[in-house]
C-alpha cells in the first residue's frame, strides 16, 4: 500500500473522531438554539470567521506554506524548517490579530452585509447577530495558528494527531454542552456561552499541537516578518495571492447564498445542519486525502519526480471516490431519517427535521464533487501552479451563482435551490482541475475509466438497497424507530456497496479498505 493511501488512512481515522464529535455538537446545538432566529444569528456570526480561517488559514495558506516548508526542510534541514515556522507563527500573530480587531469594531457593518432587509427587520436578532461576532472573532486567529502547526506536522510526517486536532475543539463543544443542557436555557441564553465554547475549542486545536512539534524539535520564537523580507515568506505571499483570489471569489458566492437564505425564516439553519453532514463526508475522503496527496506531492516535486506526481494524482482521486460515491448515494436517500435521528430533540421538532431532511436531498450530488476538488486541487499547488486552482474557483462561482440565483427566483425552492447551486458549482471546480490535469499528464488510463464506472454502478446499487431497505421499516417518532430507520438502511447499502464491487472486481475497493486501516506508522515518515 502506498504512502499515500496509508496517510489518507490514518488521516481519515482521526477525521473520522471528529466528525462523530462534530455530529454529536451539532445535535446539541440544534436542542439548545433550534433551527431559526438565534440559531440563524449565530450562524451568521460564525460564517465570518470560518470563511476568513478557509481563505487565510487552512486553505490558501495551507497550500503555499506545506509545499514551501518542504522545500525549506530539503535544502536547509528541519533547523531551517523550524526557523520558518516561527517567522510563520509571529507573522500571524500580528495580521491576523489585526484582522480579528477590525471584524470586532466593523461587527454591524459585516452583519448588514451578510443578512437580507427581512432579517433585519428584527431588532432584537440584529443586536444578537452583532455580540456573537464580536465573541467569535479570536477565534480566527486561534484556527489561523492551528492551520500551520498542522502543516508543520505534516511534513514531518505527522498525520494522525493534526488530524485529530478539531476533535479537541468538538470534545470542549460536546462536553460544554452537555452541561448547558442540564439548566434548560432558552435559545437566546444558551446561544452566547456557545459562543465562548467555540473559542476555547479553536484555542485548544493549536495547542494540543504544539507538544508533538515540540518532540519533533521545535522551539517557539518571536521573529517576525512584517515587511516579508525573508525569501521563503514572499514566497508563500506569492503562492497564496493567486488561490485567496480565487477562493474570494467563492466565499462571495458563499456570502451571496447566505444572504439570500436569510430571505427565509430558518433558511440559514437549515443549510448550516444540512451542510454539517455533507461535510463528514469530505472530511474523511476529500481532506484527508488532499492533506496526505498535499504534502506527498509536495516532497515528490522538491525532488523532481514528476512522474510519481502524476501517480499520486490518480490514486488519490479513485480513493475518494470508492468512499465519495456510496456516501452521496446514501445522503440522497437517507437525509430526512438522518436529519429525524440526530437533529429531532430539544428546541428543534419534528417540522423541522424533515426540512434538513431535504435540504441533505438536494445537497448530497456535492459530496463526489467536493471531495474530489479537495483531492485534485493540491496537486496543482505542490507545482506551483496555483493559477490552475484560481481559474477552476472562478468558474465555479460562476457557474454556483447563475444556479442559485435562477433558482432562486424562478422557482419556489427556496434555500433547497442554494444547495443544489452548491454541486453545480463544484462540479464545474472539479472539470476544470481535470481538464488541466489532462493536459499536464495526458488522458487517464482505460483502467482508470473502467474503475469509475463500476464505482457508479456500486454506488447506483448501494442507493437502490438502503431505499428499499427503508420502505419495508415503520416510520415512528420513537428513538427505537428513527435508530433503525436510520442506521439499518446505512448497513445494508454499505453492504450492497461492497459486495458489488467484489463482484465487479474493483481493485480499488480493496486497497481504499486497507488504507483506512492505517496507522500512525514511523516507517513512513520521510
Amino acid at each position: 500500500m502506498s504512502r499515500i493511501a496509508r496517510a489518507a488512512g490514518r488521516i481519515s481515522a482521526a477525521t473520522l473522531v471528529s466528525r462523530v464529535l462534530g455530529l454529536l455538537r451539532d445535535s446539541i446545538r440544534a436542542a439548545l438554539v433550534g433551527a431559526r432566529g438565534v440559531s440563524d444569528a449565530l450562524g451568521t456570526a460564525y460564517l465570518i470567521p470560518n470563511l476568513l480561517r478557509d481563505l487565510f488559514a487552512e486553505g490558501a495558506f495551507s497550500g503555499a506554506f506545506v509545499p514551501t516548508l518542504s522545500k525549506a526542510r530539503e535544502q536547509s534541514g528541519d533547523e531551517g524548517a523550524f526557523l520558518l515556522l516561527n517567522r510563520v507563527f509571529s507573522t500571524l500573530l500580528i495580521y491576523v490579530g489585526s484582522i480579528v480587531v477590525l471584524i470586532a469594531v466593523f461587527a454591524p457593518q459585516l452583519v448588514s452585509l451578510l443578512t437580507s432587509a427581512a432579517f433585519r427587520a428584527d431588532s432584537e436578532l440584529v443586536g444578537t447577530t452583532i455580540l456573537l461576532v464580536r465573541l467569535l472573532a479570536p477565534f480566527l486567529l486561534f484556527i489561523s495558528l492551528a492551520a500551520a502547526a498542522m502543516g508543520a506536522l505534516n511534513v514531518f510526517g505527522r498525520y494522525f494527531l493534526p488530524a485529530l486536532s478539531p476533535a479537541t475543539q468538538n470534545a470542549v463543544l460536546v462536553l460544554g454542552g452537555v452541561v448547558l443542557l442540564q439548566l434548560a436555557m432558552s435559545e437566546t441564553e444558551a446561544a452566547i456561552p456557545w459562543a465562548g465554547l467555540l473559542l476555547v475549542g479553536g484555542f485548544m486545536q493549536f495547542a494540543v499541537q504544539v507538544p508533538a512539534l515540540m518532540r519533533e524539535g521545535w522551539r517557539p520564537r518571536f521573529v517576525p516578518d512584517a515587511r516579508l523580507r525573508s525569501p521563503e515568506t514572499r514566497l508563500i505571499l506569492r503562492r497564496m495571492l493567486p488561490v485567496v483570489g480565487g477562493m474570494a471569489a467563492t466565499h462571495a458566492s458563499i456570502l451571496i447564498n447566505w444572504r439570500l437564505a436569510t430571505n427565509f425564516y430558518g433558511g440559514p439553519s437549515n443549510l448550516y445542519y444540512a451542510f454539517r453532514l455533507v461535510h463528514l463526508p469530505v472530511g474523511l475522503v476529500g481532506v484527508a486525502v488532499g492533506t496526505a496527496v498535499l504534502a506527498e506531492a509536495s516532497r515528490r516535486v522538491a525532488r523532481n519526480d514528476f512522474a510519481g506526481v502524476r501517480s499520486a494524482l490518480g490514486e488519490s482521486f479513485l480513493l475518494t471516490l470508492v468512499f465519495a460515491a456510496p456516501a452521496a448515494a446514501g445522503l440522497f436517500v437517507l437525509g430526512e431519517p438522518i436529519a429525524r435521528l440526530l437533529f429531532m430533540h430539544g428546541h428543534l421538532d419534528a417540522m423541522d427535521a424533515s426540512a434538513i431532511g431535504t435540504t441533505i436531498l438536494f445537497y448530497a450530488p456535492a459530496v463526489v464533487f467536493y471531495a474530489s476538488v479537495k483531492v485534485v486541487a493540491p496537486i496543482f499547488f505542490a507545482q506551483g501552479r496555483v493559477h490552475v486552482p484560481l481559474i477552476a474557483s472562478l468558474v465555479a462561482v460562476a457557474a454556483n451563482l447563475a444556479t442559485a440565483l435562477t433558482l432562486h427566483y424562478l422557482t419556489d425552492l427556496r434555500w433547497l435551490g442554494l444547495a443544489f447551486a452548491v454541486g453545480v458549482g463544484q462540479a464545474a471546480n472539479l472539470a476544470v482541475l481535470l481538464w488541466n490535469a489532462r493536459r499536464l499528464y495526458g488522458p487517464p488510463a482505460a483502467s482508470h475509466l473502467a474503475s469509475i464506472l463500476k464505482i457508479a454502478l456500486s454506488a447506483l446499487i448501494c442507493a437502490l438497497v438502503a431505499r428499499g431497505v427503508l420502505g419495508m421499516l415503520p416510520r415512528g417518532d420513537s428513538l427505537p424507530d428513527r435508530l433503525a430507520a436510520a442506521l439499518v438502511p446505512v448497513l445494508a447499502g454499505a453492504l450492497a456497496y461492497f459486495a458489488a464491487g467484489k463482484v465487479l472486481r474493483c481493485r480499488e475497493m480493496a486497497r481504499a479498505l486497507g488504507a483506512s486501516r492505517g496507522l500512525d506508522n514511523p516507517q513512513d515518515r520521510p
